[in-house]
């Protein structure tokens, strides 16, 4: 009996189709580590191109932009968040946003909280990958609220403010009642100063 060349040769197209595979993940992976060492090039240009690619390569790149916006201990690290925080936001990466809260304010819209919101997302890269991510930022902005400094705090508010859905707006008025709690403990310390100095009670 006869046996279908076709059949024969099958088992090593898969497995030719499988090595490639592989390898082409593996190239892949190595592009993509090469893009986020340029991330942190001298180069303006070097650094835009990066940006682009990986946020072309899509959520692959996610785990691989995450140090780069957390880790702040590299060199350069100062112009290579900026370009990270612009790729996670534009992959929408929810997992970005704990270390991009932290990061409000130290864009070029530094000491300039109160400028309009279109201002202050074209120059500060964290404050617009917030408002990019949107809803599932809300819970890790929520949470960080309480333990900012109050310009951070305030950005902080603006992106829920412009993120403006139900979820946002309780975590305004979460923080609102904090805040009131505060200044109702704080009003009571200043009413016991008639005791004078020292221990009081």
């Amino acid at each position: 009996m006869k046996t279908n060349p076709i059949i024969g040769i099958l088992p090593f197209c898969v497995l030719a189709l499988a090595l490639s595979l592989q390898l082409a993940r593996q190239l892949r992976g190595q592009s993509l580590k090469d893009d986020i060492r340029e991330l942190y090039s001298n180069s303006a240009r070097v650094r835009a191109d990066a940006t682009t690619r990986l946020v072309e390569a899509g959520p692959a790149a996610i785990p691989l932009l995450l140090p780069v916006l957390c880790d702040e201990s590299k060199p350069n690290f100062d112009v290579a968040w900026r370009h990270a925080a612009r790729a996670l936001g534009e992959l929408k990466a929810g997992a970005a946003a704990p270390c991009l809260v932290q990061m409000l304010s130290l864009g070029d819209v530094t000491l300039s909280v109160f400028k309009p919101e279109k201002t202050i997302f074209d120059d500060d890269p964290a404050f617009a990958a917030l408002v990019q991510i949107g809803e599932p930022a809300v819970p890790a902005i929520a949470r960080y609220l309480p333990s900012l400094h109050p310009n951070k705090a305030y950005l902080a508010l603006r992106v829920l403010r412009v993120i403006n859905t139900p979820s946002a707006k309780a975590a305004v008025e979460a923080y609102i009642k904090l805040l009131e709690n505060q200044t109702r403990l704080a009003k009571e310390v200043l009413d016991d100063f008639q005791y004078g100095p020292g221990l009081t009670r």
